[in-house]
């Protein structure tokens, strides 16, 4: 019994191996065949001074194996095996230069043929000679089972190989077909059978179609390989009585062969779709006197390829079996399976007078406009795209697209003004649709243009920067009064973030109010409709410490001497990334906290006392209205702003990349902070909008990890 892994046990050192055959390469290489062995070969060594390597199967008796030599070797040899042992090689019972009695020995000895005419490739491809890949095809051709002829070849415009002959085994369906390209590539074909009343049975006539056989050199195709129940067949091309056809020659064939093919419908379909027209830039959905219409509103494509689809389809008899977008590149995205209905009241009035819809159109349907998105691929440089729809007879017809290519976000308005915002189908729109294709769009670049100096507030600045968006005065007031006399009044320095439109003549009366509440800080000027991420990243530019604090003034602290606590917890964790307080509401129940179980359960609604004090959990998200947090730990994952699209869910987007670089987020169970009613305004719709989007793009399907909306 030979080792598991194939190793050599060694050769008893009176016994000899007696190779079955010999075979001298082109090149001067020698293929020695083995048969009846007790032990494997050695896989690697030296038969006299040229290296040796073999490879072993299990036979019918024993095993048997074939070893390559790097040199002529006819009579006796010595292999020396990597332990250094060495065994004497007795001369070869049979001397040959051709592959048929290798071919004999394979099916003798039931050698499985695909691992033999692997082993020969890869080892003469380590040092190529001439004629050691014709050794290999030509030995495979004879060692497989002849099961049929090709009798024709062909290359329609579709691109791909399609074949027709006949076989005595092949059946209809998908099958894993080969050729020889230096080593054997295989690709799926789709398989047709039809009758042949000169083939004897159980022979059928076969027609096969590869798409992915693309670039095939007919005159170049000598052998067809399948493998059928575990033996490797194949189909013989005999060069000069095969029939080669090409573009619309090769349609019209398959075309008038149709009718005869027997198989399952997809295999018949395909090769169906081999005899459509095709694409000839011409539109012929305008001149076709069919009631169908159609049109696109707009069709996007992201830098990556995908594609966002706005239009609409005018088909009342129901005669459009699938709506596809191509390219001459090669672009292939069906839309008909994916897209989203919406109703376009405008085009059954706008035909009512077209006299190929009379008396078609159904006021009570409407629903005629769709939104789709479709993966794509990458763009391919100069390309035309054109609409192609496949009607329920196997025609087509086709109009010319013009695509939009986008880099970025630049015409995000233009996308959203598109969208039915008061669909009730909005939220699976917008998952299925519209979310998708956002993701693919680039971030704009943070740009802080004619950024405002900060007016300074206090004589002097604080140690940590504590980020605070402000809309109006008397949501500051009570912070600075729980501030007032703390410890943190001396160590925070407050970066009031402000529109001027809503400072206005502010700075003077925050002046006096720093000064009477003896607090540090700077008042940081944006421009007006600036996003509230933006008004955080223009507070953060401002930061130096290597910690920085975000405080919307929706929330107080409960106690003095928070921040040391807070610091002191994130310091303790190991881990560095953020860390928020407890957040209670005034009648004690919880609004962002956990016990650190699974994920960092949230306790939202539970009273305060049923959180037990103690060191912080980790938590899926800090708490949108104020965290703590690792400054060189946000570089790292990014910064505030992610790839979302509102301000809802920062937070979430923030832990998210925080998590993936191998920070944490944590909620403090000593520090509380009082939680405020004062909510903002309901978003408007197109906030809404983005924020179901966003929802989408970080897989939201129950309630923020903060408990509540950033902003």
């Amino acid at each position: 019994m030979s080792p598991a892994d194939g190793a050599f046990f060694g050769i008893a050192e009176d016994a000899a191996l007696v190779p079955d055959l010999a075979i001298i390469l082109p090149g001067g290489q020698t293929l020695l065949a083995l048969s009846n062995l007790g032990d494997a070969l050695p896989r690697t060594g030296f038969c006299s001074d040229a290296p040796w390597r073999a490879i072993c199967w299990p036979a019918q008796q024993g095993r048997a194996g074939l070893a390559l030599v790097g040199a002529p070797l006819v009579g006796t040899g010595w292999l020396r095996d990597q332990a250094g042992q060495e065994h004497r090689i007795a001369p070869s019972r049979a001397v040959d230069v051709a592959p048929a009695p290798l071919a004999d020995f394979v099916r003798r000895n039931g050698l499985n043929i695909r691992e033999v005419f692997d082993f020969l490739i890869e080892l003469t491809a380590e040092e190529a000679r001439p004629g050691d890949s014709d050794f290999a095809a030509r030995f495979l051709s004879l060692a497989t089972d002849a099961d049929g002829f090709v009798e024709i070849l062909a290359c329609p415009d579709t691109g791909g190989l399609f074949a027709q002959g006949w076989a005595m085994s092949l059946a209809a369906g998908r099958h894993a077909l080969a050729r020889l390209d230096g080593r054997m590539k295989a690709c799926d074909a789709d398989v047709a059978v039809f009758s042949r009343e000169d083939i004897p049975a159980p022979g059928m006539g076969f027609c096969l179609f590869s798409l992915e056989w693309r670039g095939t050199d007919l005159e170049g195709t000598d052998c067809l390989f399948y493998e059928q129940d575990g033996v490797l067949k194949r189909l013989e091309i005999v060069r000069g009585t095969v029939v080669m056809l090409h573009g619309e020659a090769a349609a019209n064939h398959v075309r008038q062969m149709l009718p005869r093919l027997a198989g399952d419908g997809k295999a018949v379909g395909i090769h169906r779709r081999i005899c459509r027209p095709r694409y000839q830039g011409v539109d012929t959905l305008s001149l076709t006197p069919l009631p169908l219409a159609a049109a696109f509103d707009a069709v996007f494509q992201a830098p990556s390829g995908g594609l966002l689809a706005m239009g609409w389809l005018l088909d009342p008899l129901r005669r459009v079996e699938r709506v596809i977008v191509k390219s001459t590149a090669g672009l292939y995205a069906p839309l008909h399976d994916r897209w989203n209905p919406l109703p376009r009241d405008d085009l059954n009035a706008g035909f009512a007078g077209d006299p190929r819809f009379a008396r078609l159109l159904d006021a009570a349907d409407s629903t005629h406009g769709f939104v789709a998105f479709a993966p794509g691929r990458p763009p391919q440089g100069d390309e035309d795209f054109f609409l192609e729809l496949v009607l329920d007879d196997g025609t087509c017809l086709f109009r010319p697209l013009t695509i939009t290519r986008l880099a970025g976000r630049e015409l995000l308005p233009q996308i959203l003004s598109a969208m039915p915002l008061h669909d009730p189908a909005l939220d699976l729109i917008v998952e299925n649709t519209l979310a998708p294709f956002l993701a693919q769009l680039p971030a704009d670049p943070v740009k802080f243009r004619n950024t405002q100096r900060p007016i300074p507030l206090s004589s002097q600045e604080g140690e940590i920067t504590a980020v605070i968006p402000l809309s109006r005065l008397n949501h500051l007031q009570p912070m600075m009064a729980l501030l007032s006399g703390t410890p943190e009044a001396g160590r925070l320095d407050l970066a009031v973030v402000m529109t001027r439109a809503e400072a206005g003549g502010m700075a003077a009366r925050l002046k006096d109010l720093f000064a009477f509440y003896r607090l540090r800080g700077r008042l940081l000027l944006v421009a007006d409709q600036t996003s509230l991420c933006t008004r955080i990243e223009a507070g953060l530019a401002l930061a130096k410490g290597p910690r920085v604090l975000i405080w919307q003034p929706s929330v107080l602290p409960a106690a003095p001497g928070w921040l040391a606590l807070l610091e002191a917890e994130l310091a303790g964790l190991g881990t560095p990334g953020l860390i928020s307080p407890t957040l209670v509401y005034e009648d004690g129940s919880i609004f962002h906290g956990g016990d650190g179980g699974a994920d960092g359960a949230l306790m939202l609604g539970y009273p305060r006392g049923w959180l037990a004090r103690g060191t912080p959990r980790p938590m899926p998200a800090g708490a949108a209205q104020l965290a703590l947090i690792d400054r060189e730990a946000m570089a790292k994952a990014g910064g505030l702003r992610g790839h979302l699209y509102s301000d809802a869910m920062l937070h979430r987007d923030l832990a998210r990349r925080l998590h993936e670089g191998g920070f944490g987020t944590w909620a403090s169970r000593s520090v509380d902070f009082w939680m405020l009613d004062d909510l903002p305004a309901a978003p408007d719709g197109l906030t809404r909008l983005l924020e179901t989007v966003d929802s989408a793009l970080l897989g939201n399907t129950g309630p923020t990890a903060s408990g509540a909306r950033f902003g």
